[in-house]
């Protein structure tokens, strides 16, 4: 008999500490109960209320009709006030505003004299207002406009070009990066090298061996290969190629043909 009651007392003891458990349980950050007459959250109205567990996001507590779990966020904020949830708010924004402050204070001791002045010095040398383009619609327009009418200009002199070689431009000569095909064509020189000008620094050596067989098609010398390559002169020397009135290689040699047929 004894035995059985020491199991009882042992078993009613490892309830009661369940229990403990089940009504304060980890993380929990007071210990202290406080106590309410009443406590009004939401639309339900709790009396003889005695806080037993204060959690960081809600409390357990005890009243006359049981036991339950609310949400700090539920509580008004007097009871908040009274619980201390606010003033460990108020110490989490303190401590925030003091990082933000040391933050500022270091920021002006870097800020040295000798940094404000290149700082005004650069903007002293920096560009005018009037100075300053806007693309807007009024601007944009006469741009495109501009740059519309050089590349039609260039496509009328490759155009040009083709013609006085007595090759065939077609609709490839205006149209971008295909327009290589009739130059190469007017050149004398097979349509595997548009591979070439496609591939870096491959194509410097694709441009020498164009203008070099562009200016012998032309009846040009080496000259006007030269300034073809050369970069501010290349503009100057494609005009050339394609306003003037040399005769190319393909009519000298059919002269030449004609003169040894004659003599023979």
């Amino acid at each position: 008999m004894n035995v059985l009651k020491s199991c009882r007392v042992l078993a009613g003891g490892l309830k009661c500490m369940m229990l403990a458990l089940l009504i304060v349980p980890f993380g929990a950050i007071g210990a202290i109960e406080q106590t309410f007459d009443m406590l009004q959250i939401g639309t339900r109205t709790y009396k003889n209320v005695t806080v037993t567990t204060k959690a960081k996001d809600y409390i357990f507590i005890l009243h006359s009709a049981g036991m339950n779990n609310v949400k700090v966020s539920d509580l008004p904020a007097d009871v908040r006030d009274k619980l201390g949830y606010n003033t460990v708010n108020d110490t989490a924004k303190a401590g925030t505003n003091a990082i933000s402050n040391w933050a500022r204070q270091a920021m002006a001791r870097i800020e040295s004299p000798q940094i404000k002045q290149l700082e005004q010095a650069f903007r002293g040398h920096s560009m005018p207002a009037n100075w300053k383009v806007s693309l807007d619609t009024k601007h944009l327009v006469p741009v495109l406009a501009f740059v519309g009418g050089l590349y039609l200009i260039f496509c009328y002199c490759a155009m040009l070009i083709c013609q006085k070689t007595e090759t065939k431009a077609g609709v490839l000569v205006f149209l971008p990066i295909l327009q290589i095909f009739p130059l190469l064509r007017a050149a004398g020189m097979p349509p595997g090298w548009f591979i070439a000008f496609l591939l870096p620094v491959v194509n410097i050596f694709a441009l020498i061996a164009w203008a070099i067989n562009i200016a012998e098609a032309r009846g040009k010398s080496g000259w006007v290969a030269f300034f073809l390559i050369l970069p501010g002169t290349n503009v100057l020397a494609f005009l050339y190629l394609a306003l003037s009135n040399g005769t190319s290689e393909k009519k000298e040699d059919r002269r030449v043909e004609v003169m040894t047929l004659e003599t023979a």
